[in-house]
């Protein structure tokens, strides 16, 4: 039997391709549900096509590790959600994050491990670099930092629809730079602090809906992490830098970042 190559590698590729949606999907979920949550937000959440979804994403780990935590947590977030009209869930958002940077579950990576402002300023520009390397521009429509978790994880969406599209258009280098940035922004700046964020941000929602978020947002960066063979110094509990959430002004820390970046 002769086996036509061309087709068998076409195969490949769609699969690749199909996997990297997939994975993007998910990244562009997690940061829209770490927003304030409105309809427009939560819309990524709505659909009769999720269960297909929570199929084609627990495809991209089979073989590396057990899927099964991570189908578990999908079926959770999706029925907290939609036993949850969106007003609920803006009053237990607002009493998790509160109305200034919260001590006990911030939602920007610079609060994480940072000893001084010097070092916030030095990471947000470090951060920023990333985007501005891609051609990524402030945006006008959400004003949020570039360390906030929902930027990066939004930054994360766009690297792997840009790799999906390289692929397809069969420029391989341009797709590999996109791997490679995933990776090194995976290792430098999201696998370092979102692991212990997700468990911060559980611990304070206590039940429902944002305590299963972060279930799956911690297994998800987990695989993620494991997926892109990433290794990192995570960040521990005690690395939570309380002085400078409790005394920098945001002036202070976006003097590193006055254009800062939503990447949407």
């Amino acid at each position: 039997m002769v086996v036509n190559r061309s087709n068998k590698l076409l195969s490949q590729t769609e699969s690749n391709i199909e996997n990297l949606l997939a994975r993007g999907v998910m990244y562009q979920i997690l940061s829209a549900c770490f927003l304030y949550p409105t309809e427009k937000n939560l819309s990524v959440l709505k659909g009769p096509d999720f269960q297909e979804y929570k199929n084609s994403l627990v495809q991209c780990y089979k073989g590396i590790d057990d899927v099964a935590e991570l189908g578990k947590c999908l079926d959770e977030v999706d029925e907290l959600y939609q036993g949850n009209p969106v007003d609920t869930l803006q009053g237990i958002y607002q009493r998790i994050v509160g109305h200034t940077i919260s001590k006990e579950c911030p939602l920007f990576e610079t609060q994480y491990g940072a000893a001084h402002v010097y070092q916030q300023t030095h990471e947000l520009a470090d951060i920023q670099g990333f985007y501005k390397a891609f051609g990524l521009e402030a945006s006008d429509l959400e004003k949020e930092r570039v360390d906030h978790v929902s930027v990066e994880f939004e930054f994360m969406h766009f690297l792997l629809y840009k790799q999906a599209y390289a692929l397809e258009n069969h420029s391989e280098d341009k797709a590999e730079l996109c791997r490679d940035t995933q990776k090194k922004f995976l290792k430098e700046h999201i696998g370092k602090w979102v692991p212990l964020f997700s468990i911060l941000f559980g611990r304070k929602a206590g039940e429902g809906f944002y305590v299963a978020l972060s279930a799956l947002t911690k297994e998800f960066i987990r695989l993620e992490m494991k997926l892109m063979d990433v290794k990192t110094e995570m960040f521990k509990e005690s690395d939570l830098n309380q002085e400078a959430v409790a005394g920098v002004p945001d002036e202070c820390l976006s003097c590193a970042s006055s254009d800062d970046v939503n990447v949407g």
